[in-house]
């Protein structure tokens, strides 16, 4: 750390308040949703159960639901995301994200009951400032597909990888690489009020511009989440990030997350990141989130 603290400038000020614009846009969009919606009966989990159908164990489907876009084995519908990134000096960068999920599950008609793998999409547009001009473009595509063995009882384990495609309209936007990085998420739930796991996933290039430096390194991700009530929830994580081809050099950063349901499948959240360590990559990161849950 040990740096002293720089007023921010004028772009960075501009930037990092278009993230808190479009986070405050997307709920006043939802809230017309969220007031149309009742709330749920205590009982009756996200989305209620239909008759004859069994119900979820206390605490999966709710907490789920409520902590979709943060669960890695958890399907939305869609979801909107800004992330402003300040990477120290006069340097940022900024991601605008659509990611869509398609689960297909072994019993239709209650996914918590029953075997199933997700998929995932994330179609980023990135702005890069690199102290005297701003670059904006496609970034890297992801895709991410996770095995869900067992989504029923207090734990389980998803297993699955990810994949980057080298699709950045810039050098300054993307890796330049095509990586693949598999996954495994040991997940643990607490009944009714939360959740924790462990993400650990590897990332290695195959491919690419043979200009570009090779990519090779594993992030260590522990996520604990807490319902604060029926509507809000909070979480906490941190990230270990171990470049390989950088001789094992460790970069960390914390994080904690605020959210709220605006109804039962209509959801917002607000992040804040600090990097730290003698590596680390920036001073600070803002995200702002909207999303939609499929159930």
């Amino acid at each position: 750390m040990g740096r002293n603290l720089r007023p921010l400038s004028e772009r960075k000020c501009i930037a990092a308040t278009i993230s808190f614009v479009l986070f405050a846009a997307w709920a006043l969009v939802a809230m017309p949703h969220a007031l149309a919606d009742s709330p749920a009966p205590e009982n009756a989990g996200a989305g209620g159960t239909d008759a004859g159908q069994a119900a979820p164990e206390k605490g999966e489907i709710e907490v789920g639901t409520v902590a979709a876009d943060s669960d890695p084995t958890k399907p939305v519908l869609f979801s909107l995301r800004d992330e402003f990134f300040d990477l120290g000096g006069d340097l940022w960068r900024n991601v605008a994200m659509f990611r869509v999920d398609k689960a297909i599950f072994e019993k239709a008609g209650n996914p918590a009951l029953g075997k199933g793998i997700l998929m995932r999409a994330d179609l980023p547009v990135v702005s890069f400032y690199n102290g005297r001009d701003t670059e904006t473009g496609l970034g890297d595509l992801y895709g991410q597909v996770i095995i869900a063995p067992r989504i029923s009882g207090p734990v389980f384990l998803a297993v699955g990888t990810g994949f980057l495609a080298n699709t950045a309209t810039a050098n300054s936007l993307g890796s330049g690489k095509w990586v693949v990085a598999p996954a495994l998420v040991p997940v643990w739930f607490f009944p009714r009020r939360g959740f924790s796991y462990v993400k650990i996933q590897d990332w290695i290039s195959f491919a690419g511009s043979p200009s570009r430096p090779d990519v090779h390194f594993l992030t260590v991700t522990p996520t604990f989440l807490w319902r604060l009530s029926k509507r809000w929830w909070a979480q906490a994580d941190a990230e270990t990030n171990t470049n390989w081809e950088k001789d094992n050099r460790t970069n960390y950063k914390a994080g904690f997350l605020v959210g709220r349901m605006l109804s039962q499948r209509l959801g917002v959240s607000l992040k804040a990141e600090i990097p730290f360590g003698g590596y680390r990559q920036g001073d600070w990161t803002v995200k702002a989130v909207f999303f939609a849950t499929r159930f």
